[in-house]
């Protein structure tokens, strides 16, 4: 006589398997944490295996192979882990996958980094970039051949004309880092910025949320000054989707898989398909008299059309192109838009603070020859000593870089041996908010509008002693924008672009603070925070906005 299958039995059985691999996950699981926990445990012990010809100590983790990738989701979080796992501050070794990541910590350890430039490359991260920005196999080799590095003496041998990690660092430098071409960009910048702020009526009071309206004029601006007016003709909706990509730009940056993540997979391929559009745009009208051009509006500024160049010389696609130049476009406003409007909601929250601002920057106020208010750029960078507090006060508060680097060779590092092929992480978040920014009566992590104007005014005990600023600003405690070699090119452009920005819109409106919002439009019981799901990617964005009436000046 036969068993019958009832559909009781089916959905047991359904259970009972559910059941017996949910206890293999939990087991697998519960392993790999206690003998990591225990490895770590035991290699920690004495001297923590120093000096004995070893890897830094390996982070404990629960998931066999992926290891430490879930922390990566939130990296203050994995940095507070790591240096709370670290023996004094040593740098400790995080898996993910196959990749091996040094968690560096200490001044004595990030000017390491700095001072090492031949030994370790960031063009393995720049790589990784192009790769989840959409980059196809055949224009990654090309990257990929060139291992010459970006110095003057290539590290290995590749054609002068092939070496393209040197070129577009050259004309980072060139165009990014030079006073006259800063000027050429700053300038233009501002006279966008204008236009878009006279949009509004003069004789209407608007209400707005203020960090959405930053978003939209300021991204304009500053999209129109390096990019050209083209790329808004093509895609007339570019602000929205440029928005779009940023909330996912970080964790695309990393490589989140499609199936885990495919609203950031369809944020960055709207994104790539409209810079692909203006890149093909570009090339077909821009002709060799406008090539001299400081800007045209097809490419923009010629610091774009040298990079396209660069890579169009060395056999780079118009789409590889498109995706090598996505990172660069989205590095344009996502730092320099959340600085400029924190300078501004840092200013509405303490009283009297914005009147002394405006009145600052009111001393660089000019106006043009058409009877428009603008600035005295050169005036406003090197005498508005309120202004320049606040901004390096918000890089300091506001900002969480990483510093990237992948070993080109083995190297010793605090004791330990760092392995050729891996990588290495360093934060700026924790030296930024650490013991030597303390002050009486504003502690590290809390914001000092007047914080680099004082605290020069501390003197030492010891007159011999370097001051508490001096050490606080030490280019390995303080590194908002990178360091070495590799430091940011962009960040002269950057400040004078944030400043401009913030010292036009308080000349040009009056700002009447209402209530704080969510980034969605409900209401708020409290104030902007830096949001950290951005953490490492740069200057924190605000988790709030707020409502204000502006009223234009006259």
């Amino acid at each position: 006589m036969g068993v019958s299958i009832t559909p009781a039995t089916t959905g047991v059985r359904i259970v009972d398997g559910i059941l017996f691999v949910l206890s293999m996950i939990v087991g697998v699981l519960g392993a790999t944490t206690t003998f990591t926990h225990c490895r770590y445990w035991l290699q920690s012990r004495g001297n923590a295996g120093r000096f004995q010809g070893r890897e830094p100590l390996t982070l404990p983790y629960s998931i066999p192979w992926l290891g430490g990738f879930a922390r990566m989701i939130d990296p203050h979080g994995m940095y507070a882990y790591a240096r709370k796992m670290s023996p004094q501050n040593r740098p400790v070794r995080l898996r993910v996958g196959p990749v091996g990541i040094y968690i560096l910590f200490g001044d004595k350890n990030i000017k390491m980094i700095f001072r090492n430039s031949k030994r370790l490359s960031k063009d393995a991260s720049s790589q990784m970039l192009f790769r989840n920005s959409g980059m196809e196999a055949h224009d990654m080799a090309i990257l990929a051949h060139d291992t010459s590095g970006t110095g003057a003496v290539p590290l290995t041998d590749v054609p002068e004309e092939k070496r393209i990690w040197k070129k577009t660092h050259a004309t980072g430098n060139a165009h990014l880092a030079s006073g006259p071409s800063v000027n050429v960009l700053t300038n233009k910048f501002t006279e966008c910025f204008i236009q878009e702020l006279n949009k509004e009526p003069k004789d209407k009071t608007l209400t707005v949320p203020l960090y959405e309206f930053f978003r939209r004029v300021m991204a304009t601006g500053s999209m129109t000054s390096v990019i050209g007016t083209e790329m808004y003709k093509l895609n007339p909706d570019f602000n929205d989707i440029y928005w779009d990509y940023d909330n996912a730009f970080l964790l695309m940056a990393i490589g989140m898989p499609k199936f885990l993540y495919w609203k950031g997979h369809s944020a960055r391929n709207r994104m790539l398909a409209a810079t692909k559009k203006w890149i093909k745009s570009a090339w077909k009208n821009t002709d060799k008299e406008s090539a001299e051009l400081d800007w045209e509006p097809h490419f923009g500024s010629r610091f774009i059309r040298q990079l396209a160049a660069n890579l169009d010389n060395v056999g780079i696609s118009e789409d590889g192109q498109a995706s090598a130049l996505l990172p660069m476009i989205w590095a344009i406003n996502s730092n320099a838009i959340p600085c400029a409007v924190w300078i501004i909601f840092e200013c509405i929250q303490r009283p009297g603070l914005i009147d002394r601002l405006r009145e600052e920057v009111s001393a660089s106020a000019i106006t043009d020859q058409n009877g428009e208010l603008t600035i005295d750029v050169p005036n406003l960078i090197a005498q508005s000593p309120l202004l320049t507090s606040i901004y390096l006060e918000c890089l300091r508060v506001r900002s969480s870089n990483t510093i990237t680097r992948m070993l080109i060779e083995d190297m010793e590092c605090d004791g330990y041996v760092l392995k050729k092929g891996s990588h290495i992480m360093s934060p700026s978040w924790l030296p930024s908010h650490g013991p030597l920014w303390d002050v009486d009566g504003h502690p590290a992590n809390e914001f000092w509008p007047e914080r680099f104007i004082e605290m020069p005014k501390i003197k030492p005990s010891d007159p011999e002693e370097k001051t508490q600023f001096e050490l606080a600003m030490k280019p390995d405690q303080f590194f908002p924008y990178g360091g070495g070699t590799m430091m940011c090119s962009g960040r002269f452009f950057a400040k004078q672009e944030i400043m401009v920005a913030a010292a036009l819109l308080v000349l040009k409106f009056d700002i009447e603070p209402l209530n704080w919002v969510t980034l969605s439009g409900k209401q708020s019981d409290r104030p902007a925070r830096p949001d950290e799901n951005y953490a490492g990617a740069g200057v924190l964005p605000p988790d709030r906005d707020l409502m204000v009436n502006l009223r234009r000046r006259k």
